[in-house]
């Protein structure tokens, strides 16, 4: 049985206090973004634990990904990216089990080095994928929006990426709003047994929206009759409180139609 979180990436410019009120609302689980305001660090472990010691919530986390790149070319940048997302699975570790992780971007160099680009993301996540292995955590790798410069944006890039990394430490996040902008869903519902980490979101089939569920193109029914068999998080990724309180209303009925 799926159970439903919530994640405000939109709000990584405020404190932890409004993640309290989630189990009121109705959700299972809190998807902290370990970004802004948000980032996990041992100054602000103090209030997240305390959240999470005064509640039920489910925690799963957000690897930080704001200018990093698992991709890039450039040393600097691709050391500093593996140390912040090896410190956010040390700290995250006694309360959680899974950590997302975005894949590398192309840049201007990248474009012309794609095998490059492509073996460097690998290594980082072999590196990434051992530490998590370490903690207890599973680093789960997200499909990407319809973006050129974007990797694993497809099924074939985004499992074939887990499998030549070959560790249990890394799974996979299926990101439905993602997918629809890349006309993936149905293929990625194929191998609902390969995801471990599922995050909802709707849009026009265009962009990376992020609209409520139930308020964009994304055919509902379909994926949620696709996700019958699946056991995890579902975690909306809202932008707003309300449009957390919108989605869920309209997640629980579809959830109720698939049984």
């Amino acid at each position: 049985m799926s159970w439903l979180s919530f994640s405000a990436y939109r709000l990584v410019d405020s404190q932890f206090s409004w993640a309290s009120g989630l189990e009121d609302m109705g959700y299972e689980g809190w998807e902290i973004v370990s970004e802004g305001k948000q980032k996990i660090t041992p100054e602000t472990l103090p209030e997240i634990k305390s959240i999470i010691n005064t509640t039920n919530l489910r925690i799963t986390v957000h690897g930080p990904f704001s200018q990093l790149d698992l991709a890039s070319l450039h040393e600097p940048l691709w050391n500093e990216t593996i140390r912040q997302i090896r410190q956010c699975v040390e700290l995250s570790a006694d309360f959680t089990d899974t950590v997302v992780v975005h894949p590398g971007i192309l840049s201007p160099l990248g474009r012309e080095m794609k095998d490059k680009a492509w073996e460097r993301n690998v290594e980082a996540l072999k590196i990434l994928a051992r530490h998590a292995e370490e903690h207890r955590v599973k680093l789960c790798l997200e499909n990407m929006p319809d973006m050129e410069k974007l990797l694993c944006r497809t099924p074939d890039e985004l499992f074939g990426m887990v499998e030549t990394v070959g560790s249990d430490g890394l799974g996979t996040t299926l990101d439905v709003g993602h997918a629809n902008t890349t006309k993936n869903i149905p293929a990625f519902l194929r191998e609902v047994r390969r995801i471990n980490h599922i995050h909802i979101h709707d849009n026009k089939g265009t962009s990376d929206e992020h609209l409520a569920v139930g308020e964009g193109t994304v055919d509902w029914t379909r994926v949620f009759k696709g996700l019958k068999e699946y056991k995890g998080a579902l975690v909306v990724e809202g932008r707003t409180l309300e449009e957390g309180r919108r989605s869920l209303g309209f997640v629980k009925k579809q959830k109720a139609k698939s049984q």
